[in-house]
């Protein structure tokens, strides 16, 4: 039975995979951790708890000593990049969904740290409501917030239960600033890529040309209506791929 392990954004869980599970059926098994500071580990308080290492270290514990697909979404696709890198040997194909390899200049990089911190200081100091409000005007995620009420209501019901300061905690310590670009080791994977992106993204679009650029057995993937969130946009797409590369199509 082939073996995937999936990495969840940043607000979400590894709940956020139950629907790629239904659309895979019985015949892939699907294993998805939470982050630190999300769901059954939302109640983490401690710096140490949110650092690269304990993230790494989430994953190391699924995978073991098993050979496997990694995929990820967004802060799940960085953290996965970071770990396949780290373990090439363990990894039979990486996919990245919405993701990027980092900051390519200091001066992106120091901005952005500006930034994370400024949004950790709102989502403590006004709260999830306020913090989400604002987080779903991103264009990006229209298409998401577009889903009927069936799908969409599970995905929002469970980010309220996300908790102001670990979601801080996490924007601080692990968010696209604070970790270290991975854009000049790109082309150390040799193992196959898929960079898979919603048409309406347009960023990521962007992000993963550049990256198919530098990563030797890349192959990137627009799905069409959807937006940065294709895994619960459309997972019978995620799925569709999944199998394509296990019967090797």
């Amino acid at each position: 039975m082939p073996k995937v392990v999936a990495l969840h954004g940043f607000t979400g869980s590894g709940q956020d995979f139950g629907p790629l599970q239904a659309a895979l059926g019985p015949s892939f098994e699907i294993l998805a951790p939470d982050f630190p500071g999300h769901g059954i580990k939302v109640h983490l308080r401690q710096k140490e708890d949110y650092c690269l290492d304990a993230h790494l270290k989430t994953i190391s514990d699924v995978v073991q000593n098993d050979t496997v697909t990694l995929l990820g979404y967004s802060m799940g696709g960085r953290l996965a990049l970071h770990w396949a890198l780290a373990n090439p040997s363990q990894i039979q194909r990486l996919i990245l969904i919405g993701a990027s390899p980092g900051l390519a200049s200091n001066e992106e990089q120091n901005e952005r740290i500006r930034s994370d911190y400024a949004l950790a200081h709102f989502i403590r100091t006004q709260g999830l409501d306020a913090f989400f409000k604002y987080w779903n005007t991103k264009t990006f995620f229209q298409p998401l917030l577009a889903l009927n009420s069936a799908t969409l209501d599970p995905i929002l019901q469970r980010r309220q239960r996300n908790q102001p300061e670990a979601l801080a905690l996490s924007l601080e310590n692990i968010g696209t600033g604070a970790l270290p670009s991975l854009w000049h080791r790109l082309p150390e994977c040799r193992f196959p890529v898929d960079l898979i992106v919603g048409e309406h993204d347009d960023k990521f679009i962007k992000i993963a040309y550049r990256m198919g650029e530098k990563i030797p057995r890349s192959r990137i993937s627009l799905i069409e209506n959807c937006g940065h969130s294709v895994h619960l946009e459309s997972p019978e797409d995620i799925a569709t791929l999944l199998q394509s590369t296990a019967t090797g199509k």
